[in-house]
């Protein structure tokens, strides 16, 4: 593969860069690179809360039907409260736990 001039030379194919003009390229491709990092990590983080928005829908509705039945027993008295306030910490430790895995 020869050149125009017929000869054959290793001289560089690229201009030589100076390192003034080296950093404002780096700069350049640096910002570049943050913006492109930043677009991914929101778009990663949208995914992520689509796929988990279930879930936690479904933590925050089965505490409430825990708390709400605990509210209803507390119309009733403060020793009946304690107890089912007992109950619902035990079976939630141990019983729900078990079968959520």
């Amino acid at each position: 593969m020869d050149r125009e001039g017929g000869k054959g030379s290793l001289e560089p194919l690229l201009e030589k860069i100076t390192v003034e003009s080296r950093l404002k390229v780096d700069d350049i491709e640096l910002k570049k690179h943050k913006a492109i990092e930043r677009r991914e990590i929101f778009e990663e983080a949208r995914k992520q809360l689509w796929l988990a928005g279930p879930l936690v829908t479904v933590s925050l509705l089965n505490y409430g039907l825990q708390v709400i039945s605990v509210m209803f027993v507390g119309h009733l008295g403060q020793l009946p409260l304690s107890g089912a306030s007992m109950a619902t910490s035990f079976a939630s430790v141990t019983g729900f736990s078990l079968l959520v895995g």
